[in-house]
């Protein structure tokens, strides 16, 4: 649809855009990516004949765009400026009816009951239709985006320029918007090139990206560029990760900066939290925001908390929402349950153990308490008919240490080996099957990082953070299952 060849130009002589070439099949949405002053809306004026370009081609449906009359052009091409001046007071829908002229025929260019439909549904996808009869110059800035869009899809082109379409934009009517021209794109057709700052938005939108930089193109491919780091800090010249989107397959990205991630903590990490433990509650605080994996009741998956409870329970404990209790529990202790890992155990708290250890460059502190009898080998089928005794072994792993999200698993891998060595030392036996226990049928685990110092890519077995937290969670759920044991009166 769209092919853009070795095209360079500027202003007043000067090259802002070089030797720049792309293709951008029909049909598809293509978001142009880079940080100020890289180029990106003078590469739209010189694409789109508004300013001359000193070298290359472009071609739209296989035709240079220079072969187009106006008219011809207009029809094909309709292009959405980052700001565009209004010098009449026209209303809004006589604006939107600007974008049905390159159809009309004849002198006098008469709107037709189809250029009206189309102007109808213009206004109604972009949400202005309230507005039909207000001066342009009434609305605010986000209204009249929307305004110059719907004008733009009232051309009905089959090539569509946006440049920053989101501009004044709150998040609802930028999704919005985003969906109509996503939509549009599909049903119609409709081929859209973009200019976009949000780099999150464009991985959600866009088939293809190009990412400029001092005018010229440094890569071009889909989306799973964003997962080359190296490639958006070089572009950006900050440092960004990129992340899974939890529920689409979409990398999404964020900022990080070592200068603030160091300024978070000044305290030693034995001296930056506080522990405070009653019959009901073991609630550690930290001073700062860790960064956590956890299959607690509250708190599951990987977050970010500075508040982790583990609560006593009744041996004869029954709730429909195990959730609900701890989010209550916490706000009864004014604990701030967004910032929060919570998990239930029926054993005393008071037989907690907790280490402080140092492994190499990591520290470490383990919080477990530990019952075992609901022990269970996750090897043998569970029978039909089963009573539950009280059993369940809690760890806390809290590392002063920058892990990655994969590193995080890893780390959470290593505690449960460590967690199954102990009890094979220890002989626990699944009452059920008289066969070595792996754990209980209730374990809750947290990993949680400081994300200060070395970045660490993998916590296994075989590596040194990973033994540290084989030995360490080895030894403090030892020690927590011999005094739940000495308790029971069997060692």
């Amino acid at each position: 649809m769209l092919k853009v060849e070795h095209v360079q130009g500027g202003y007043e002589g000067k090259p802002i855009v070089r030797e720049v070439s792309f293709e951008v099949q029909a049909g598809s949405f293509f978001v142009l990516l880079g940080p100020n002053g890289s180029g990106k809306s003078t590469l739209f004026k010189l694409i789109t004949g508004v300013l001359p370009m000193t070298s290359g081609q472009v071609e739209i449906g296989g035709c240079s765009l220079s072969s187009y009359s106006a008219i011809e052009r207009a029809k094909k091409i309709a292009v959405l400026p980052q700001e565009e001046r209004i010098s009449f007071d026209f209303t809004v829908e006589e604006i939107v009816h600007l974008g049905r002229y390159p159809h009309q025929k004849g002198w006098f260019k008469t709107l037709t009951v189809e250029d009206q439909a189309v102007v109808e549904e213009a206004l109604e996808v972009t949400q202005v239709t309230r507005f039909r009869q207000t001066p342009f110059r009434a609305l605010s800035g986000g209204e009249k985006q929307r305004v110059l869009l719907a004008k733009a899809l009232a051309q009905e082109p089959e090539l569509l320029f946006l440049d920053e379409p989101t501009n004044h934009l709150d998040v609802h009517h930028t999704l919005h918007i985003l969906n109509v021209i996503k939509d549009w794109q599909k049903t119609k057709n409709m081929t859209v090139v973009a200019i976009l700052h949000d780099l999150n938005i464009a991985s959600l939108y866009a088939d293809q990206i190009g990412l400029l930089k001092e005018g010229e193109l440094v890569a071009i491919g889909d989306v799973e560029l964003f997962k080359d780091s190296s490639l958006l800090q070089e572009v950006y010249q900050v440092d960004i990760l990129s992340y899974a989107h939890p529920s689409l397959p979409k990398p999404q990205l964020v900022l990080a900066s070592e200068e603030l991630m160091a300024s978070q903590m000044e305290k030693h990490f034995f001296e930056s939290y506080q522990l405070t433990q009653t019959e009901e509650v073991i609630h550690i605080q930290f001073d700062q925001t860790l960064r956590t994996i956890s299959n607690g009741v509250m708190g599951e998956g990987i977050q970010w908390a500075n508040h982790f409870c583990n609560f006593h329970v009744n041996k004869d404990y029954n709730c429909s929402s195990p959730y609900e209790d701890v989010l209550e529990r916490m706000k009864g202790l004014g604990i701030p349950h967004e910032k929060a890992i919570g998990m239930m155990t029926a054993v005393r708290l008071e037989d907690m153990v907790l280490l402080e250890e140092r492994e190499g460059e990591y520290s470490f502190i383990i919080m477990v308490t530990s019952g075992t009898g609901n022990a269970r080998d996750i090897t043998k089928p569970i029978p039909a008919v089963m009573v539950e005794p009280i059993g369940t072994i809690n760890t806390m792993v809290f590392i002063d240490g920058h892990l990655s999200d994969g590193a995080l698993i890893n780390a959470f891998m290593s505690a449960t080996e460590a967690k199954a060595k102990a009890l094979q030392d220890m002989q626990i036996m699944d009452p059920r099957t008289g066969t070595g226990a792996t754990g209980t049928s209730t374990d809750s685990l947290l990993i949680a990082t400081s994300q200060k110092g070395v970045w660490t890519p993998y916590a296994g077995s075989g590596t040194k953070i990973g033994m540290g937290i084989g030995r360490i969670v080895h030894q403090a759920i030892t020690q927590a299952t011999r005094k739940y044991l000495q308790r029971k009166g069997i060692h």
